[in-house]
């Protein structure tokens, strides 16, 4: 973030974030150990096969067999599988900085796939707020999606980009923003209208 002078902010939902990584979390503890306690029963029940593959008839290989090795196998690959997305989730924004922002020369997305991403008034097509008055959500739609993605980190932009090439649209929501959206939205627009 370049010393935006950020008249708006709205901070991140911690309580929601706080809530998947405990969830993450206990789907990895679910995953491992198991996969952990199988292991000390590995050589006990487990043999070596020459087993013939499903797919393809004619190939066939040596492997352990048994129910400790299935755990195992699955167990391990699934705690992977949650830590790696574990990690997507711990670093896909950067939590010291608001979620998002209105300054007096674009707005500053920090959720979802953007990564402490500034995008001054004129890639902006157009904001919405829809919704219930009581929850309401920000839709903002943008002209150009290169200069979105441009200064994002490499992973972040290699996922983003497929989403957000194809639909140029993110949401701002009660769910991963606390913040006074309504405000917000009126400034934006405000913005918007005077860049026309």
């Amino acid at each position: 973030m370049k010393n935006l002078n950020l008249i708006e902010t709205a901070a991140h939902n911690r309580q929601a974030i706080n809530k998947s990584f405990r969830n993450i979390t206990v789907l990895i503890l679910v995953c491992a150990i198991p996969a952990a306690i199988c292991k000390l029963f590995f050589w006990e029940y487990t043999r070596r096969a020459l087993v013939t593959s499903w797919r393809y008839k004619d190939l066939r290989y040596v492997t352990d067999v048994g129910w400790p090795a299935t755990i195992y196998t699955w167990g391990s690959r699934f705690a992977i599988a949650f830590m790696v997305i574990y990690l997507y989730l711990r670093f896909k924004q950067d939590l010291k900085k608001p979620s998002f922002g209105v300054a007096g020369n674009g707005i500053f997305i920090n959720q979802q796939m953007l990564y402490n991403a500034f995008v001054p008034w004129e890639n902006i097509k157009k904001a919405e707020l829809l919704g219930p008055v009581e929850s309401p959500f920000m839709r903002l739609t943008f002209k150009d999606t290169t200069n979105l993605l441009k200064g994002q980190p490499f992973l972040l932009k290699m996922i983003a980009k497929p989403f957000i090439k194809n639909n140029p649209v993110l949401s701002i929501t009660k769910s991963e923003t606390i913040g006074n959206i309504r405000k917000m939205h009126e400034m934006i627009n405000d913005k918007i209208s005077q860049n026309i």
